[in-house]
């Protein structure tokens, strides 16, 4: 992780993580570990901060 991610990681208020499906992409709400859109269980997840997502 880059320096600048790192600190403002460690700084920032807003610790989102996104949750996604590996198969179909779709975004998950948070503690869901089954894609309500195609069943599967293979669930990746992403911190926004590190990936800058808006």
């Amino acid at each position: 992780m880059p320096i600048f991610s790192a600190v403002r990681k460690y700084f920032s208020d807003d610790e989102e993580t996104i949750f996604e499906c590996r198969n179909c992409g779709t975004v998950l709400e948070g503690g869901e570990w089954d894609c309500p859109s195609c069943g599967s269980t293979e669930v990746a997840e992403y911190d926004s901060l590190e990936y800058d997502v808006p």
